[in-house]
């Protein structure tokens, strides 16, 4: 797990103002650049991954982002702090004694939900127990590394680290063994995307063009989840149309290769026409008339 002291706009290299879109585009290629598995025998690149996803999860969550950058690294007791009841834990805003101990009772790590898991040692070792991390689409897509912990009668927790794989469903089921404790299922949740959904291994996304690019043909930018891809747009394509890029959807779990990217088009029309513009509307509205009453 990174560590809570880091710099979270410096882990992505934003500054602190940074727009949603700048974080997830620096998140995208920095995610792509440090990933452990085109890093092989860098043994820095899992950290390093780590770091980048943990700083993600907090700055693009509104609500997460605005408690970190109130609080900074005790942006995870921020309800507690907002109702002054630090103290009861020990330790006020800024110690890092009182909040140690709070987090490791709650099993405090963000960016996720959980289960508190109790008594482990204690009970049957085919039971299996049960938590839940919620994740965004692009750890979905790249496939990451979280920390679940596993809290005892005793009251101590313990951190295990779950990696989850590429092309991971909304509600797909891990399971772990921690060696000395019974089973753990780990639940994962996808948070919704602004711009993609998803649909088994596919992806579908909406992508907009000038008029004069259906009308006339020509070529757009489709945002794919690790860039954009470009792609042709036929003479007189219809508002509408679905254009199915090959290849550009979610790793698929079983098996090689990737699902597809559903791309939708929509046409922008003008809002404010200069005079030239308005004049070749007219035109077109003529030759329109025209043939209409042949």
């Amino acid at each position: 797990m990174a560590s809570q002291t880091q710099d979270y706009y410096n882990v992505l290299g934003v500054r602190r103002g940074a727009s949603e879109d700048e974080i997830k585009r620096a998140y995208r290629k920095l995610a792509m650049r440090h990933h452990p598995d085109v890093n092989k025998g860098d043994s820095g690149s899992e950290d390093r991954f780590k770091a980048i996803n943990e700083a993600y999860d907090v700055l693009s969550d509104p609500g997460r982002r605005r408690d970190y950058d109130e609080f900074g690294s005790d942006w995870r007791y921020a309800e507690q702090l907002r109702s002054g009841a630090g103290g009861f834990f020990g330790g006020g805003r800024g110690s890092s004694s009182g909040f140690g101990n709070f987090a490791d009772f709650n099993g405090g790590d963000g960016g996720f939900s959980f289960s508190r898991l109790f008594g482990f040692g204690e009970t049957s070792r085919e039971q299996a127990h049960e938590a839940a991390i919620e994740i965004p689409l692009e750890q979905a897509y790249f496939g990451t590394e979280r920390t679940v912990y596993l809290a005892a009668h005793s009251g101590n927790t313990r951190p295990i680290a779950v990696k989850i794989p590429a092309g991971i469903t909304d509600g797909g089921k891990i399971r772990i063994r921690p060696s000395g404790t019974a089973p753990v299922d780990v639940r994962v949740r996808i948070m919704k995307h602004r711009l993609f959904k998803r649909t088994g291994d596919d992806l579908r996304v909406e992508f907009s063009v000038p008029l004069h690019v259906p009308v006339l043909g020509g070529t757009a930018r489709i945002p794919t989840m690790d860039g954009t891809a470009e792609l042709s747009v036929p003479e007189g394509t219809q508002n509408g149309r679905v254009f199915r890029l090959a290849g550009k959807g979610m790793p698929q779990m079983r098996g090689a290769g990737k699902g597809d990217l559903l791309a939708k088009l929509k046409v922008m029309l003008p809002t404010v026409l200069s005079p030239e513009e308005r004049d070749l509307f007219e035109q077109i509205r003529e030759l329109d008339i025209h043939d209409q009453e042949k």
